[in-house]
């Protein structure tokens, strides 16, 4: 009985520090989760900082492209259709250059959007993944430790019964002389 208290005790002590590892293991997956959602979400608030200077350094070019664009244009009203040819000419290089700039401003927004949710994917089925592991070693560890404790009570019971008939033999023994 004392031998069982010992095993019982020390399968005690075992799950507990397993438990405490496996506790400590899911705080650290967890820091390491926030840790890495901090720094994609500082990458997006860097890439739109960038996006949001870009812009303003658009709206400013523009801008002045255009007030240039009203200037140069009051200034040759009175030439030639040449000049006006010319100037034209630059303002739908302007304009191009513009719709470009948008139409790749547009397809980084896709492509961040994009990576960013296969990131969200990855993650999700990587923590997945990991609880799954997790759930199959406590699984594994509570087997073994009830197999451990089976096997103990049955070696105990045995004892009792190969004990109880010792004694009935010499029960048995000791009454015939």
């Amino acid at each position: 009985m004392k031998q069982f208290q010992q095993v019982n005790q020390a399968a005690i002590t075992i799950q507990t520090h397993w438990v405490a590892t496996l506790k400590a293991r899911e705080q650290m997956k967890q820091f390491q989760q926030v840790k890495q959602a901090a720094i994609i979400i500082q990458r997006h608030w860097v890439a739109t900082l960038k996006a949001r200077q870009q812009q303003k350094q658009f709206l400013l070019t523009r801008r002045a492209a255009i007030t240039i664009q009203r200037h140069w244009t009051a200034t040759l009203s009175t030439r030639q259709q040449l000049k006006q040819y010319h100037n034209s000419r630059g303002a739908a290089i302007t304009i191009q250059r513009y719709w470009v700039a948008t139409l790749k401003a547009r397809q980084q927004q896709r492509q961040f959007q994009q990576i960013k949710q296969a990131a969200i994917t990855i993650q999700t089925h990587w923590v997945a993944t990991l609880r799954t592991r997790q759930q199959q070693k406590h699984f594994l560890l509570a087997r073994r430790a009830a197999i451990i404790i089976q096997r103990h009570w049955v070696a105990t019971l045995k004892a009792r019964e190969q004990k109880k008939q010792c004694q009935q033999t010499r029960d048995a023994t000791g009454s015939q002389h």
